[in-house]
């Protein structure tokens, strides 16, 4: 279907359900709220352990088994969660073959992607190909009229992107062999994680964000059953590192229900760039972890790149943005597939 005006609000209903109305208004030039900023701060935190608990994980769990049981297990927190609450809502028809796209490129192929790109390459590539996550978004959201081209969202975005990647290449980045395959997963990953952080976002307004995960764990998971059979099958269980175990469930109930709510629950009251440019802050977290750990002090290229970022995010955070409004309450909208 082709793609509403950007200043349109499209009202129907789908499938009997009064769904929220989505508009685009300009969000001011003050900052994200109090609320939101703390939404913001606790996401990069918990997301500056994600590549270190992956590289525990990937010692014993193969790539397509740890994703599916990371969102199998996650789906399963969120389906008892929002049973206790009684916050189970219907989707419309129409929406599953989008939800089950999304489950297919946020599970199956971002999992293995991401999970192979670790385990050939390390954390520090993983940071240096997801560093590039908010160009991207923003790319991708200026050109589905989620937010409107302007030279402070792009240029903090790059800011942003060049500050991590500044930090990420002082750290002795190379490519060869091994390493080369692994980072070609890692921008697959990147990718589809970028694309379903856009194109995610019209369903976290219409159903709110825990019950679009819900659905897109789901058709990820049983995409995966499939594939994953096999290494189930062969795999020692009985050997399995309890750091494995540990780095598993982390990533399942830290990143893959918390982190991800986080997210959604960002993208659907704030611009998508700034989210994601915001977020980019855990890679040089990630590797403050690691100098704790190793004793080592920063350096002067690390400070530079951590500069580069802060201006990056003040850019993208205290800057007008066009985008879609957050929805408002018992409003009908229309086709919620018009992706």
């Amino acid at each position: 279907m082709p793609s509403q005006p950007p200043d349109s609000i499209a009202q129907a209903t789908a499938g009997g359900v009064a769904l929220p109305v989505v508009k685009t208004v300009a969000v001011a030039a003050s900052g994200p709220k109090p609320l939101d900023f703390s939404a913001l701060l606790l996401l990069t935190l918990l997301t500056s352990f994600t590549a270190i608990a992956v590289q525990y994980a990937v010692r014993s769990f193969p790539p397509i088994l740890g994703g599916m049981l990371r969102f199998g297990l996650a789906g399963l927190v969120i389906f008892v969660f929002l049973l206790w609450k009684k916050d189970l809502r219907p989707i419309a028809r129409q929406d599953y073959k989008f939800l089950a796209l999304l489950g297919l490129f946020c599970v199956p192929i971002n999992q293995i992607a991401f999970f192979q790109g670790v385990a050939w390459a390390n954390a520090s590539h993983a940071a240096m190909m997801y560093a590039n996550t908010p160009v991207i978004v923003t790319i991708m959201a200026c050109l589905r009229r989620i937010e409107r081209w302007s030279a402070a969202v792009i240029a903090g975005a790059v800011l942003a992107t060049v500050g991590v990647l500044t930090i990420l290449i002082q750290s002795g980045l190379h490519l060869s062999g091994t390493y080369f395959r692994g980072d070609l997963m890692l921008l697959l990953a990147t990718l589809t994680w970028s694309g379903y952080l856009v194109y995610s976002r019209p369903f976290n307004q219409r159903y709110g964000s825990l019950n679009c995960q819900l659905w897109v764990f789901v058709f990820g998971t049983l995409m995966s059953i499939p594939i994953a059979i096999p290494d189930a099958l062969t795999l020692r269980w009985h050997a399995i590192y309890p750091s494995a175990w540990a780095g598993l469930l982390y990533i399942s109930i830290g990143i893959a229900v918390i982190g991800f709510f986080l997210f959604n629950w960002s993208m659907t009251r704030q611009p998508p760039s700034r989210v994601a440019t915001f977020s980019n802050a855990a890679y040089p977290l990630t590797l403050i972890w690691e100098a704790i750990l190793t004793h080592s002090l920063p350096t002067v290229w690390f400070l530079l790149g951590s500069a580069l970022l802060l201006t990056g995010m003040i850019f993208t955070l205290y800057r007008p943005h066009h985008v879609l409004d957050i929805p408002e309450e018992s409003t009908p909208v229309g086709d919620p597939a018009d992706l």
